[in-house]
């Protein structure tokens, strides 16, 4: 072989190998290499919107780590990076972030309403969402603006979303421990999802490892202050006496560790020409604080009859279930 044809087959070589380690990786596709025009965002939203409500729709799901979705952040914080990171411009990336959230959040409520799930009460959880919907208009700006840059400022930036799933993993955690698989695997998720963040928005180990630490730190500090000062709060929550077979006739009354803080009351239900119809909503209100999130036992006796319940309490939604 001439020296010619010897430098020829170097040089092919040396082209193949360097397309092969030019090639983008999973997440490195997931994160800056997805073409996301506006009809792809727009389908995704609906398609997300449409089949989580689907999950939430389904009882045998209800409570489980596959219908978290519906009710705490972590997945929507992974959805709305990789929009920060696959958009042209800041302007482009906050309306992108604002328009995928206005369209999947009501979605998954009307989904649950129209297949019959739930009635059109559930729609007063949207605005438990609304919020955040509208932060996503400086969250995506601010966020394109600064993780483009892939220095320090992307990895404080980066900190943030990092700290808010950290702290989600912690709750799920902690139900799973006292409650034995419940919600484990969403919290395994959140780890995945915290490790997949860090990896494929952050270019090297040395911010990476910023921003983890960080993200704990700053989350361990709110979340001790939190405890410290917790912010009161009212909860309150309807059903009718048929929903957990309540015999409207007898009185009832809630047993709990929270003495008065948790009643409940009976609301006569009227009809178009305001007069009594003869059935009743009841009521369980509830005063609280941060300190009471999570799951906790209580009985609705009568004179002669025990109902067993639980109340879940959660920043995002709250709901009683009952034997």
């Amino acid at each position: 072989m001439t020296e010619k044809a010897q430098k020829t087959q170097k040089t092919d070589s040396a082209d193949k190998k360097q397309k092969v380690e030019s090639k983008p990786n999973i997440l490195e596709k997931l994160f800056y290499g997805l073409n996301l025009t506006w009809p792809k965002l727009i389908i995704a939203s609906i398609v997300i919107g449409v089949f989580v409500g689907l999950l939430m729709a389904i009882p045998a799901l209800k409570d489980t780590s596959f219908t978290r979705i519906g009710v705490i952040l972590y997945w929507w914080v992974l959805f709305g990076t990789i929009i920060i990171t696959n958009s042209k411009s800041n302007i482009d990336s906050a309306l992108k972030c604002f328009v995928f959230f206005l369209i999947s959040q009501p979605l998954i409520y009307l989904t649950q309403i129209l297949v019959g799930a739930a009635d059109w009460s559930l729609m007063g959880f949207y605005q438990n969402w609304i919020g955040w919907t509208i932060a996503t208009l400086p969250m995506g700006f601010i966020g394109h603006w600064l993780i483009a840059r892939k220095d320090i400022w992307s990895a404080l930036v980066l900190a943030a979303a990092v700290g808010l799933v950290f702290v989600e993993a912690l709750g799920e955690f902690n139900t799973a421990f006292s409650n034995f698989p419940q919600y484990f695997l969403s919290g395994i998720v959140c780890i995945v999802i915290i490790a997949v963040l860090l990896i494929g928005v952050l270019n090297t180990w040395k911010l990476r490892g910023i921003s983890l630490a960080v993200a704990i730190v700053a989350s361990l500090i709110l979340m001790f202050a939190n405890r410290s000062n917790p912010e009161d709060f009212k909860l309150s929550l309807s059903f009718t006496g048929a929903d957990y077979g309540l015999n409207t006739d007898k009185e009832w009354k809630i047993e709990s560790e929270f003495g008065d803080r948790l009643r409940i009351e009976k609301d006569p239900v009227y009809g178009e020409n305001e007069e009594e119809t003869g059935e009743y909503v009841y009521l369980i209100n509830f005063v609280g604080d941060g300190r009471d999130f999570g799951k906790h036992d209580f009985k609705i006796v009568s004179a002669d009859e025990t109902k067993v319940c639980q109340l879940t309490i959660e920043k995002s939604v709250s709901n009683i279930s009952c034997e």
